[in-house]
């Protein structure tokens, strides 16, 4: 299986850089016709989060958010196969490049939020240009898959630390150390590693993991995305963070993890991955969300 896989991603890297944009742009309409779970939990998840906005501008905003997500599908084989120097040289500006040089090299320890938005991957790749970057990641069940997903991902020095306990002990350290790390903040957290905060004005489980590695370790944090651009380029955004995420209050700073997560998406919406079922457990109570 692992070895079709590969293969597969390898074809996908012969084709030329700006060509994965262009077959999703002609292509989103039939992925969205043969994804009809996905399709829904879109339409479900702009409904709930932008009730404000014109139905047609929200499905509109649908189809472009599949455009996005098979880009991304047909962009991981140049992730996988291409050199680090041709994909970072993919990369058109890096806005607020000060900022996050000045947090890497303050010594205090920086955490980066990076919530799947438009070129998550390539990201992870890119950052590699910088020292004593860490990422946290969540280990695929079939141990060849994550065997043959570190060996690409860490090509560029990367200190890949799996989401395990004894990897967020390595975490902990890292931080500690006054390294950076690159987290998810906007997966489903495990049983009892979340809490409610709103997202959008709706309670989202939210991991309680970045809290508490500012209110251990006194680190700073950013968020950080690239938002794809035509033509197989890309622009990498850095933003503060409000305070509140060094609240003591735990839903204090979730909020403000989440209100970070909202501002990356106002960069342009329609690459936030509005396919996943980011409400998909609610509070005891609480109608199905995706009902």
């Amino acid at each position: 299986m692992i070895y079709l896989v590969k293969l597969l991603l390898w074809l996908l890297s012969l084709m030329p850089a700006g060509l994965p944009y262009w077959l999703a742009e002609r292509g989103a309409g039939l992925w969205m016709r043969f994804s009809p779970v996905k399709r829904h939990t879109t339409a479900r998840n702009l409904e709930r989060c932008f009730p404000e906005m014109d139905p047609v501008r929200r499905r509109e905003l649908a189809l472009e958010s599949f455009r996005h997500y098979l880009c991304a599908v047909l962009e991981a084989g140049h992730n996988w196969y291409w050199s680090l120097d041709r994909l970072q040289a993919r990369c058109e500006e890096f806005v607020n490049e000060d900022l996050f040089r000045n947090a890497l090299s303050s010594g205090q320890g920086l955490v980066v939020l990076a919530p799947h938005f438009g070129a998550w991957e390539y990201l992870g790749m890119y950052l590699q240009k910088y020292p004593d970057i860490a990422i946290l990641y969540k280990p695929p069940s079939h141990p060849g898959l994550e065997k043959a997903l570190l060996s690409k991902r860490r090509r560029g020095g990367a200190h890949l630390i799996p989401a395990t306990a004894t990897g967020l002990r390595q975490l902990y350290s890292h931080i500690r150390a006054g390294k950076g790390a690159g987290v998810l903040p906007d997966q489903q957290p495990s049983t009892g590693q979340g809490r409610f905060a709103p997202f959008y004005g709706n309670p989202a489980l939210t991991a309680i993991l970045v809290p508490r590695l500012v209110q251990r370790t006194g680190c700073i944090v950013l968020s950080c995305v690239c938002e794809r651009l035509p033509g197989g380029r890309y622009r990498v955004h850095v933003l503060p963070v409000d305070d509140d995420i060094h609240s003591d209050d735990m839903v204090t700073s979730l909020t403000a993890m989440n209100r970070a997560i909202e501002e990356c998406i106002a960069i342009d919406p329609a690459q936030y991955l509005w396919s996943y079922r980011r409400f998909k457990t609610q509070p005891e109570g609480s109608p199905d969300f995706y009902a």
